[in-house]
């Protein structure tokens, strides 16, 4: 690593996916590591262009574009042994959550050129939960109600007593 360049704090930005809650060792133990993936919105890509313009550096590691939307992998292998990647909720409190996917963030990035190959990282320093997404596993799966749609009707209750009549076997 060379040239260093001073860290920001990114505005607001939805967070994809994260391995906060405990270390990333997809690639095994020795490249064990904490990283979160954010959509870059105009004001991020914005700030990362000028970076990458005042760095020299040829390009920005961890960038993806998929189906038109672009993505930001940011990592750090601070807090490994910890289990956990601290961060802060919106009054900047350390918290015990970790921002996971649909989550609105703001990230603390910390951008390096790497003199290996003049590509420009940015390392992950702190992660602020600004507000909580609705997770897929809710219980209304993501959805809201529609007036007038099918009404499944409810589970049978496994408080029920059941006898070995009513059973099909």
């Amino acid at each position: 690593m060379a040239d260093k360049i001073p860290g920001f704090v990114t505005e607001v930005v939805d967070c994809r996916w994260s391995n906060l809650s405990k270390p990333d060792v997809e690639f095994g133990e020795a490249s064990a590591n904490h990283n979160i993936t954010v959509v870059v919105d105009e004001p991020l890509n914005k700030k990362l262009q000028e970076i990458l313009k005042k760095s020299g550096a040829k390009k920005i590691n961890g960038l993806k574009e998929k189906d038109g939307v672009t993505t930001l992998k940011a990592k750090t292998k601070s807090h490994i042994e910890k289990g956990s990647f601290p961060c802060f909720d919106s009054q900047a409190k350390p918290s015990e959550v970790v921002a996971m996917g649909g989550d609105g963030v703001k990230l603390r990035l910390q951008p390096v050129v790497l003199s290996r190959d003049k590509s420009l990282s940015l390392y992950l320093n702190g992660v602020q939960i600004v507000h909580k997404g609705e997770r897929s596993g809710s219980s209304s799966g993501g959805f809201t109600s529609i007036e007038g749609g099918f009404v499944s009707s409810p589970s049978p209750s496994k408080d029920i007593p059941t006898t070995d009549e009513e059973l099909p076997f």
